[in-house]
């Protein structure tokens, strides 16, 4: 029996965890201030991206919530540079957080989300596209990387 998924939005939990334990456990910061307003770019790269991509998806009639059927393969927007923009926009999100807070606790988590939605999300999802979409779906991924 395979396991069911469930729906990546509590990954959102990710982002006030990582700064409860920024604080919880204090290590060593890596980044300090002023470089610490860099994160700011990629919490504004990764909201753009997640916008954009989620527009796309509207435009193309197609639904965004996890576990709904893709009524059609989306290859334009952000998702002719990426099959995932928006689990890409919330890795930046989190890595924008970790270069925000600094330490080397907050950088497990955009570590951490990337590993569960490359291991375990992103592959339970290309299963399914590549079953209702065939040949058209096995072009896009040999042509798009998964990530960037």
């Amino acid at each position: 029996m395979k396991a069911k998924l469930i729906n990546p939005s509590w990954f959102n939990l990710f982002i006030p965890i990582s700064i409860a334990a920024h604080f919880i456990f204090p290590i060593k910061a890596l980044i300090h201030s002023p470089l610490r307003f860099l994160g700011v770019a990629p919490i504004l790269a990764g909201v753009v991206l997640n916008l954009a991509a989620s527009d796309r998806l509207k435009r193309n009639q197609t639904p965004a919530d996890f576990g709904q059927a893709p009524n059609r393969l989306v290859t334009d927007g952000p998702f002719r540079v990426s099959r995932n923009p928006i689990y890409l926009s919330g890795v930046a999100v989190l890595l924008g957080m970790a270069i925000i807070l600094g330490s080397i606790v907050s950088f497990c988590f955009p570590v951490l989300l990337f590993l569960i939605l490359d291991l375990i999300y992103i592959p339970s999802e290309e299963r399914v596209l590549e079953e209702k979409f065939g040949n058209e779906y096995i072009e896009y991924k040999q042509t798009v990387r998964r990530w960037l």
